[in-house]
């Protein structure tokens, strides 16, 4: 409880400084600047040392207070350390800066979810620093542990997880909504063609076209790359690298497809014919003619060769038809202009999220 003999804060930065200090220390300080107050009869001092850092800095250093008094509260501001992770104490927002492993993972918005509370030594916190000093003990024991967990809430107030693990040859900092979650448990449970449905579930979610279930061009430059990437490392993690968009993307370059805007007004047939070949997307007929795989008829296990999954099989329905463009293998495989243009338009956004 605040002592009622302090005097109320002040707006002024010496307000703020003496509000920092007890009884003694304001009296002490008052008495001081009293003295010199009276010394400086030509100069209204308060004005003048409110505006003068060295004049604060040097009665500071003569009044033995070595910290200085917003260096105190600096640290309740934001707390930054190997995970280059901070959060303001005072909304709770977390943030990541450059280059952090968790830099793809945390949403802009997103805020730490409340803390239970938490005994702190020594001088008594605020609830907000309170709880600020919860999650710094979290981050702490991730960083002592090499792994662990942040419980999130999102800017649409949905709750979330992100999974740390520095123990791994490939760091990782996964952001989980519970739509993730369901995605992971069926990846973990080897149900690859629910996961892939839900995989296209997600993405619909994500880019705000649940109401026509499919992606159009413009959603699809827009995916996050945050969960973009959440979703091809736990289809390479429960796959063990077999499946996965970054997969399929390194495959797709490898067959000579180009990723540039105007890579379909230069398409070569021949390029996607042989990623889809590699895929496995297609297969031959009886009459020896190829044709598309039925979904039903994919291979949804690990039998299955590199980049068969994520199918996607809806992808191209949000693309508009371009007339007279119409192509033919020379074993009789249709190529639709949509289809061509939803995966390269798809592979590019994969490769601008850098996977």
């Amino acid at each position: 409880m605040k002592n009622p003999r302090l005097p109320a804060r002040s707006d002024t930065l010496i307000g703020k400084f003496i509000d920092q200090f007890p009884t003694f220390a304001f009296g002490f300080i008052t008495g001081s600047l009293i003295t010199v107050y009276g010394t400086l009869t030509q100069i209204n001092f308060l004005n003048y040392l409110n505006n003068d850092q060295n004049i604060l800095k040097f009665y500071r250093e003569l009044l033995g207070f070595s910290q200085p008094p917003l260096e105190q509260n600096r640290q309740y501001r934001g707390y930054i350390e190997k995970l280059n992770i901070s959060v303001n104490p005072n909304s709770l927002n977390i943030y990541v800066l450059p280059k952090s492993i968790c830099e793809g993972a945390i949403l802009e918005g997103d805020k730490v979810k409340r803390l239970p509370s938490v005994e702190v030594i020594g001088k008594q916190n605020s609830d907000r620093n309170t709880e600020f000093n919860g999650f710094k003990q979290r981050m702490n024991q991730i960083i002592s542990d090499g792994f662990g967990y942040i419980e999130v809430v999102s800017s649409e107030d949905e709750l979330a997880v992100i999974d740390i693990n520095l123990l791994s040859e490939e760091q990782s900092c996964v952001r989980k909504p519970k739509y993730i979650q369901e995605l992971e448990k069926l990846l973990e449970q080897k149900k690859w063609k629910q996961a892939d449905q839900k995989t296209n579930q997600v993405l619909v979610k994500i880019t705000n076209r649940e109401s026509v279930g499919y992606l159009d061009e413009d959603s699809i430059k827009k995916i996050s790359c945050s969960y973009l990437r959440t979703i091809d490392q736990l289809w390479k993690k429960y796959s063990g690298g077999l499946f996965g968009f970054s997969v399929q993307k390194r495959i797709f370059l490898e067959t000579d497809n180009q990723l540039q805007d105007e890579a379909l007004a230069r398409y070569d047939p021949n390029a996607y014919i042989h990623f889809t070949d590699l895929v496995r997307w297609i297969e031959s007929g009886k009459d020896g003619k190829e044709k598309w795989k039925n979904y039903d008829k994919m291979t949804f296990s690990l039998e299955a060769p590199e980049g068969h999954l994520p199918r996607l099989n809806q992808l191209e329905k949000g693309m508009k038809m371009q007339l007279n463009y119409q192509l033919m293998s020379p074993n009789s495989l249709s190529l639709s202009s949509q289809e061509i243009k939803a995966r390269t338009l798809f592979f590019t956004q994969v490769d601008n999220c850098k996977l």
